[in-house]
């Protein structure tokens, strides 16, 4: 077996673990990453070396050619001197030739040695090239297998975290106390038995974040965190009262850590969307929670409130208190309780509390609309519309891996200075748009010409001949994203657009693409740091489409310049400005890890390489 054969399996191997990953402790999960990413060290730099090697054998080449140029002249020569003594032996048939033809012979074999070595050699370069090729596809194939381990890790630590908090155990504890001098004792023994279970559940508490696996990081956030310890069942063991006035119980309870998702994700700095589902895991409490009184004498119910999308904010009489699902307690009575999330119209309603109360406000989609002046349609050919564009402001912005969670080919951080404003699709290119594209001009796609189209297949990009833009592996329809297409597909659809808009059209830069997709920010997301649950179709994202295929263009918010979908999907072609004929894809896609969708992670690919989830978008310069 050779060494891209070894390096193949390597990968498809890597897959197969990962699969296996489900069931796993965190322990097990940590050593699959640990060999995995020294899997993907060693296939890096096996990688850089058949890199090296293409670029020797391509110089090798030239070297080679530079040499058949000098042979030629040397056959040329030859064959002067040998036509020269040819017609001397006009005039004197017995002169011996016989050196010069020797002379030629040898310079014409000379020739054909070079000229077939050039072919050889050029044969060996292109092989290499393929090579390369399929490598740098099965690295980041490799790469996406870490992922989503990473992604199991994260929920291996909160099933981990539930486990060891949401546990019961028997405590016995014992409480002095003073009477004062105008207290019954009656309410002195009361106050001493309820100090008693203040005091062991404090202990309890205390016990249970230093007995954590993960310790150190809770405890951290433990002042911020709404963990709380209920008193399953209490009872007196022993209480007496001294001749000084003092009260001593010794009583035995039964407490229970109590940890929600949501906590559970609060306090080991984890995205909501490892905490999102029910508390199936979480120990049972008592059916029903007891009212409390605040030290004003007033009665506090638990409110909880739920709404249909995640990541929202809940605000009560004016104060915010989260995102659903939200239980507090609060004060009977009358409050305003509104649920707001950005792209959704706000659900607001005035109730009174009078008992422990669940309230489901569920909220509705609204509309982007833009300014006028902010969108771009040009009508093509044949009267046919083309994409809708949004126009991104001129202006300055850093590039690379800001927040520092990135990648090697995102470094150094550079700031870019993007001085004239574009248009730019809202949208990733959809299929019927690239329909309407091929019925006008009746182009045939790389995929449809050779070998197919790639497909994600347990851990790496495999070939099948049958898939192309029409039948990619996945049900599309016409507000799909095109996928399948190569960097020259993409470059002929933006050509088409040029000629028959009369306007310049190409696909973005590296630099307008990410400047475009940060919206302003410098987050590795457009809304923040964490990629969140149903915010993007990405691999493990939370949507309804990930890691089954595309969405729908627009199924998610725009981002602040009013584009859809730069997060996820589909990776977007995007050119260098220095060579448009390489080929870098940005965003992203249904399938891959949410680390490898954040805003400045880069693929890079060869231009003729296509798979079911790499897509385009277009841009039109003023």
């Amino acid at each position: 077996m050779n060494r891209i054969a070894q390096l193949t399996c390597i990968v498809a191997l890597s897959f197969c673990n990962f699969v296996f990953a489900a069931d796993l402790s965190v322990a097990d999960i940590e050593q699959k990453i640990t060999a995995k990413q020294a899997e993907y060290n060693n296939y890096n730099k096996n990688l850089e070396s058949e890199i090296g090697a293409a670029s020797k054998l391509e110089k090798d080449l030239e070297a080679v050619r530079q040499n058949v140029t000098l042979a030629d002249a040397d056959r040329q020569s030859a064959l002067i001197e040998m036509n020269l003594q040819y017609e001397k032996m006009v005039d004197n048939p017995e002169l011996d030739i016989s050196s010069t033809k020797a002379n030629y012979a040898k310079a014409v074999r000379t020739h054909k040695a070079i000229k077939d070595s050039i072919t050889a050699k050029y044969n060996e370069w292109q092989t290499k090239l393929q090579d390369v090729e399929r490598m740098q596809v099965s690295k980041h194939s490799l790469l996406n297998t870490i992922e989503g381990l990473k992604e199991q890790l994260n929920g291996a630590r909160i099933d981990r975290l539930y486990k060891e908090f949401n546990r019961q155990e028997a405590v016995v504890v014992s409480h002095n106390i003073a009477c004062d001098k105008d207290e019954t004792i009656s309410k002195c023994t009361e106050r001493g038995k309820s100090l008693a279970k203040q005091k062991a559940s404090k202990r309890f508490l205390d016990s249970l974040y230093d007995g954590l696996s993960e310790s150190i990081q809770a405890s951290a956030r433990r002042e911020s965190s709404d963990v709380f310890v209920q008193v399953v069942r209490s009872e007196v063991a022993e209480s007496n009262f001294s001749g000084q006035g003092n009260f001593n119980v010794k009583m035995n309870l039964q407490l229970q850590g109590n940890l929600k998702r949501a906590e559970g994700c609060a306090l080991l700095g984890l995205d909501r969307r490892y905490c999102v589902g029910n508390d199936s895991k979480v120990a049972p409490v008592l059916a029903e929670k007891p009212k409390v009184s605040s030290p004003d004498g007033s009665v506090m119910y638990e409110l909880t409130v739920r709404s249909n999308v995640f990541d929202d904010e809940v605000f009560i009489d004016g104060v915010s208190y989260g995102s659903t699902k939200l239980q507090i307690m609060v004060p009977a009575g009358e409050h305003d309780v509104e649920v707001v999330k950005r792209g959704y119209e706000p659900n607001r309603q005035r109730i009174t509390i009078k008992e422990p109360t669940t309230l489901k406000l569920d909220l509705q989609r609204t509309k982007y609309a833009f300014s006028k002046g902010e969108k771009i349609q040009d009508i093509l050919a044949g009267d046919i519309p083309g994409p809708e564009l949004v126009v991104v402001p001129a202006g300055s912005f850093r590039m690379g891996d800001i927040t520092g969670t990135g990648l090697d080919n995102e470094r150094p951080v550079k700031t870019r200075d993007l001085k004239q404003s574009f248009g730019m699709s809202e949208t990733e290119i959809t299929v019927k748009a690239f329909e309407q594209f091929v019925k006008a001009t009746s182009y045939v796609t790389d995929a449809e010409k050779d070998k197919g189209c790639a497909s994600y297949s347990e851990g790496q990009a495999v070939w099948e001949s049958n898939r192309n833009w029409r039948s990619p592996g996945f049900a599309q329809s016409d507000k799909s994203p095109v996928v399948c297409v190569s960097l020259g597909d993409a470059q002929a659809f933006v050509s088409w657009m040029s000629k028959a808009s009369n306007q310049a059209y190409k696909l973005p830069s590296e630099a307008q693409w990410e400047y475009a997709a940060r919206g302003g920010k410098e987050t590795d997301f457009w809304w923040g740091e964490g990629v969140g649950t149903d915010n993007a179709n990405c691999g493990w994202c939370g949507s309804q489409w990930s890691n089954v295929g595309t969405s729908p263009v627009a199924s998610f918010e725009r981002n602040h310049f009013g584009l859809y979908d730069t997060v996820g999907n589909v990776w977007e072609w995007t050119t260098s400005s220095s060579d448009i004929n390489s080929g870098t894809v940005r965003g992203g896609a249904w399938n891959f890890a949410p680390r490898l969708a954040r805003v400045s992670t880069r693929m890079e690919l060869e231009p003729s390489f296509r798979a079911n989830y790499i897509g385009f978008r277009v841009v039109r310069e003023q």
